[in-house]
């Protein structure tokens, strides 16, 4: 480790240059560490301001001493379960990379791993070529809307948004009072008042266009309940006015897949004699369902609800017609 990009290491190196009477200054640190007397400047602040220690200069002897030997440094005691942990969670963090969230995180990971000593049991490197994470693409977040809803969600400020849902042609005004942040599936949403819509909407930061702190307070309900709104979530979608009672029957070809995997928070799966599993849920974003199920092809019956079926039974005949067509064309025989 270059020791000169660890300040935790530096004031462990001072403390002990102080306790053994060698009175260090800036300038004979600063030489000693290959640092600038600025940022060894920096790190007596920090004791002092920060760990609150009782260090004073003595101008005759021209190093700093304690008022009182009794101040010991906080420690950080890690176990290498702890250390573990730590690498893993911050590999874990490429599955975020590229949003507001990932830098920030990364920097307290760097400022982590800047304190640790020189000599571990457990090999960062070993961690990091071991351990892989993927997730779905992602779209990027812009930083300082990212950071302009954040603050607005924490201070219950009011955040006036420019915004473009996936319909519209053009972006819309709104003054949103944001209530809530939510990862679905590796995609970021805030949910919040709209004065648009007077309720609360689902709206995509990456679909935030503009976003300026607006000088409005707002209260949040005090029904407003996150964990209530989330649960019956599939995929991406939550706000809906209306919850679907999904049904569905898998053949035994796929059961064990079917049964290895939570597809949903309150899924119930049922073992038929035959080996066939029958899977059911609550979900308000049934078009994600649907083509959720589309992915398993002829293993899966539909037995609710009949939207459900409608559009499966849609999309199947389309599909035959579009089979059909690009058929006659390579016959030669097309309309």
């Amino acid at each position: 480790m270059n020791r000169t990009q660890s300040q935790f290491a530096r004031l462990l190196e001072v403390d002990r240059h102080i306790r053994t009477g060698r009175y260090p200054n800036c300038l004979t640190f600063a030489k000693e560490w290959e640092v600038s007397q600025k940022t060894v400047q920096r790190d007596m602040d920090f004791l002092k301001d920060q760990l609150h220690a009782p260090l004073k200069y003595d101008r005759e002897k021209k190093g700093f001493y304690y008022t009182n030997q009794n101040w010991f440094l906080p420690s950080l005691s890690l176990s290498e379960g702890d250390l573990f942990a730590l690498f893993v969670a911050s590999k874990a963090l490429e599955q975020y990379r590229g949003t507001p969230i990932a830098k920030e995180l990364e920097r307290v990971f760097a400022k982590l791993t800047g304190m640790l000593p020189d000599k571990l049991s457990l090999r960062p490197e070993l961690i990091y070529s071991r351990f892989s994470f993927s997730a779905p693409p992602a779209k990027p977040v812009d930083g300082k809307i990212w950071a302009c809803v954040v603050r607005g969600l924490l201070t219950q400020t009011k955040v006036k948004i420019s915004y473009r849902s996936m319909e519209a042609t053009a972006a819309k005004e709104r003054l949103l009072s944001p209530y809530h942040i939510a990862n679905l599936q590796g995609e970021w949403y805030v949910f919040g008042h709209s004065d648009v819509d007077g309720e609360i909407r689902q709206f995509a930061l990456p679909r935030i266009q503009k976003a300026k702190l607006a000088d409005q307070h707002f209260d949040l309900p005090d029904d407003f309940d996150a964990e209530k709104l989330l649960a019956n979530t599939f995929g991406r979608f939550v706000i809906s006015a209306e919850v679907h009672d999904v049904r569905l029957l898998f053949d035994a070809e796929v059961a064990p897949w079917v049964l290895e995997r939570q597809w949903h928070p309150k899924q119930r799966a049922i073992i038929q004699p035959d080996g066939k599993v029958e899977l059911s849920f609550p979900a308000t974003g049934i078009n994600e369902v649907f083509r959720w199920v589309l992915a398993w092809g002829h293993h899966v019956k539909i037995l609710a609800p009949e939207q459900l079926q409608k559009l499966q039974r849609d999309e199947v005949l389309q599909m035959a017609k579009e089979f059909e067509n690009a058929n006659a064309h390579r016959a030669g025989t097309a309309p």
